[in-house]
Parts: structure tokens; sequence; C-alpha cells
């Protein structure tokens, strides 16, 4: 690459301002954007979320002891024990998103 001379703009100088432009002009009204949980707008997008940690850890639990079982020829041994082990982790992964978002009751009543 060539070095650059003093004179010259910085290549990525025009594009900083033209980011910069576009942040401002698109700066998320209150409430929702990027950052923001909006867990109040889309109880059902955090339920379906629930659902998919539940299945993902079982689908790769189930994974893990096919493969397991396959390698060393205990054939249901690794199925099952992997099984249960992604099961646990996927509704721990499910309850764990529930309570971040707020959507569960921990003890107290919610209004």
């Amino acid at each position: 690459m060539a070095p650059e001379s003093a004179g010259s703009p910085s290549p990525f100088g025009e594009f900083d301002a033209k980011l910069a432009r576009a942040r401002k002009k698109g700066e998320p009204q209150q409430g929702r954007g990027p950052g923001r949980s909006g867990s109040e707008d889309r109880p059902l997008g955090h339920g379906v979320q629930a659902g998919i940690e539940v299945i993902a850890g079982v689908a790769v639990g189930l994974a893990v002891g096919w493969a397991l079982d396959h390698w060393t020829g205990l054939r249901p041994l690794f199925l099952i024990v992997f099984f249960v082990l992604g099961a646990a982790a996927g509704l721990l992964n499910a309850y764990r998103h529930l309570r971040r978002v707020g959507m569960l009751l921990d003890g107290e009543t919610r209004k």
C-alpha cells in the first residue's frame, strides 16, 4: 500500500462522517430499537425463544450421545445420558431467558 500524503484526507474519514450522519438520522424512537428488550411488547417471541432453547438442548444432547454410542459401541448408554443432560441444559437456558426478560414471577406477583 502506498503511504498517505499529508494533504490527502483519510480514506475512512468520509465513511466515518457518513456513518455518523446515518446513525443520527436513524436514532430509535422511545422504547424501541437495538439494545432494548421490549419484553412487554413481544411475549410470544420470548416464548418461542424459550422453546427453541429446549429443543436445541435436546438435539445437541441426542447428537452427542449418538456419536459417543456409535464411537464406543455402547449403544443406548450415552444416548440416554446425554438426552437427559441436553434436556436439563435446554430447560435451564429457557428458565434463565424467561427470568432475564421478566416473564417469570420469582415469588412476587406481577402487576
